[in-house]
């Protein structure tokens, strides 16, 4: 059998460009150690909100979008969710969540996010995540249809401690939210995409 090598070339760079214009290589949570993040070129000893800007940056690559900044935030009390800039400056200031790190709106759908990278243990670490989980809870009170959640918690902290989060999930029987890190995310959001979100 004679094969054409030319065209076998040809071939592997079309499926090639197809998998990475569809598929980006995110190493999962798992791997994601403080060792691993001071090593990335991007990281800049975590004073410049790099970590963000990494997740926001393949968020956008993954989604095909510009994920928008946003000011919006839950209302701990109430469960309101609306614009609020500047909580602190108000006596309910403490009542209020932080805000989301991005929105986008795509088929009538808005899309909330909020991202975190949490590596190596520690009183620091675990003080962040019961804030995300607190976070979170809140989340899973705003039932409206046309609001959907997405939580990307990366970091070894994160990937050791996503069962907490999943149990949250399940006790509330919640339905728009996500929760898990990038590389889960690209997944999710390519089935979301395939059912014509």
């Amino acid at each position: 059998m004679i094969y054409d090598v030319k065209q076998i070339i040809k071939c592997q760079k079309i499926i090639r460009g197809y998998l990475i214009r569809n598929h980006i290589l995110i190493p999962s949570s798992y791997y994601q150690t403080k060792k691993w993040r001071k090593n990335r070129k991007w990281y800049k000893q975590g004073k410049q909100n790099e970590c963000e800007i990494y997740q926001k940056n393949l968020i956008e690559k993954i989604i095909k979008m510009k994920c928008n900044k946003t000011n919006d935030r839950i209302n701990m009390e109430t469960n309101e969710m609306k614009e609020n800039k500047k909580p602190l400056i108000k006596k309910d200031g403490f009542e209020w969540s932080e805000n989301f790190d991005g929105m986008i709106i795509k088929n009538n759908i808005t899309y909330y996010f909020n991202l975190k990278f949490v590596c190596d243990k520690g009183g620091a670490q675990t003080r962040t995540l019961r804030e995300v989980y607190q976070f979170v809870k809140c989340q899973t009170k705003i039932k409206d249809k046309k609001i959907f959640f997405i939580n990307i918690l990366d970091g070894d902290v994160c990937y050791q401690n996503m069962d907490k989060f999943r149990y949250l999930i399940n006790k509330t029987k919640c339905c728009n939210i996500f929760i898990d890190d990038l590389k889960n995310f690209q997944k999710f959001w390519n089935k979301l995409k395939c059912s014509k979100i």
